[in-house]
């Protein structure tokens, strides 16, 4: 029903159209469950990963931690129409050099993102 209601709103641009979307599941996926445009965020009990591809076409699969006990780590929530929000930006340093923030679902670059990059 929510998935309706969203895609509804998009349809009639009353929210911008989102890039991904979450799931939430108390185990972390194997690599066949982590598919385009949807971020798996693996919470049981406490927050521990986000996975997803990567935006920017590489290929490569993006895990970000979660725990509040690792360094580097990232926050993630997403609202009721399943819209994640990541927080800080993620950067690629592979070949990709993708560097972005996810709000509400939707992928904002950042102009030092791309190829020749920092």
């Amino acid at each position: 029903m929510i998935d309706i209601l969203r895609k509804s709103l998009e349809l009639f641009r009353l929210i911008p159209r989102s890039d991904l979307l979450a799931r939430v599941t108390p185990t972390h996926p194997t690599p066949d469950q982590i598919v385009p445009g949807e971020m798996t965020i693996v919470r049981d009990g406490v927050d521990k990963w986000a996975c997803f591809h990567c935006p920017g076409g590489c290929g490569e699969t993006i895990k970000l931690s979660l725990s509040k006990n690792r360094r580097p780590r990232w926050t993630a929530m997403s609202d009721w129409l399943r819209r994640p929000t990541i927080s800080p930006s993620v950067r690629q340093t592979n070949e990709c050099r993708c560097h972005f923030w996810i709000r509400q679902g939707r992928i904002d670059w950042c102009k030092d993102s791309g190829p020749g990059a920092g």
